[in-house]
């Protein structure tokens, strides 16, 4: 029988508050090389979840299965038991459930790319789950994903690599529960420091979370960095890494950042 562990990569600061970054889907622990170079004096811990990277081996259940075994994680290996928690698109959900489940093992939460209204025209999810599983088994199509992301050669690689690991049952089990996903109603009870972004070039069913999340948590903010798209931790990397440090820094975020009400 297969480790049913999931891989975990500690690099940074032994000792110092643990940072966990949970990855985009299709991706793995690989995406966040940028922010773990530049906050190495946390302790950071990147993962890589059920059915991706060197993760690949674990069958995905659910968002709530993977927020388990991501709070297991935590408790084993962050300090003292706990840790700040980065999300990004897929990793945003899972952050999202451990604040509903694990709220008590969690500090500061930053929860990027996400949607928490029911997808319009739903009915056209399986046809795009057909065309999907037909592009990403061509090469040609992951290489054009791969250099609009402008990734150096190494993790262009590790990006198409990734993308053709992973089961279509994998992605499709991501994908109907992410359409689906609506905001717990009991997170208005939690009291987490959460900051809610988006890359102003997202879809308007992402930049609408941005509002709406912290309308029900009452410690949440929402903030948008204007220029970048989806995958901004790497396409604006050094905007990025500033806003996770001043955000568990409870300092104020950098002003290329626009705050909700700001924001027109």
């Amino acid at each position: 029988m297969k480790n049913q562990k999931l891989f975990v990569d500690e690099t940074g600061t032994k000792g110092m508050p643990s940072i966990v970054f949970l990855h985009g889907i299709g991706t793995s622990s690989w995406m966040w090389w940028m922010q773990v170079e530049a906050l190495s004096g946390f302790h950071c811990l990147t993962i890589d979840l059920p059915g991706h990277g060197r993760s690949n081996h674990i069958a995905w259940h659910s968002f709530a299965d993977t927020a388990h075994k991501v709070a297991t994680i935590i408790q084993e290996h962050a300090t003292n038991g706990r840790a700040h928690i980065v999300g990004l698109s897929l990793g945003g959900y899972i952050a999202l459930v451990m604040l509903q489940h694990h709220a008590d093992i969690l500090n500061h939460v930053i929860v990027s790319g996400v949607t928490i209204e029911l997808m319009p025209n739903r009915s056209l999810l399986n046809p795009q789950l057909w065309l999907m599983s037909f592009l990403f088994k061509r090469r040609w199509f992951l290489k054009m994903q791969a250099n609009s992301l402008h990734l150096p050669a190494n993790k262009k690689t590790a990006f198409i690599e990734n993308l053709q690991a992973m089961s279509m049952t994998t992605y499709r089990k991501i994908a109907e529960e992410a359409v689906d996903f609506y905001i717990p109603p009991t997170l208005n009870q939690v009291m987490n420091p959460t900051l809610v972004v988006a890359g102003g070039r997202e879809s308007k069913i992402i930049t609408q979370s941005v509002y709406a999340i912290p309308q029900i948590m009452p410690n949440a903010q929402g903030w948008f960095a204007p220029k970048p798209g989806h995958g901004w931790n790497v396409e604006a990397p050094t905007l990025f890494n500033a806003m996770i440090q001043a955000w568990i820094d409870n300092k104020p975020l950098p002003s290329q950042l626009q705050k909700t009400h700001d924001r027109k």
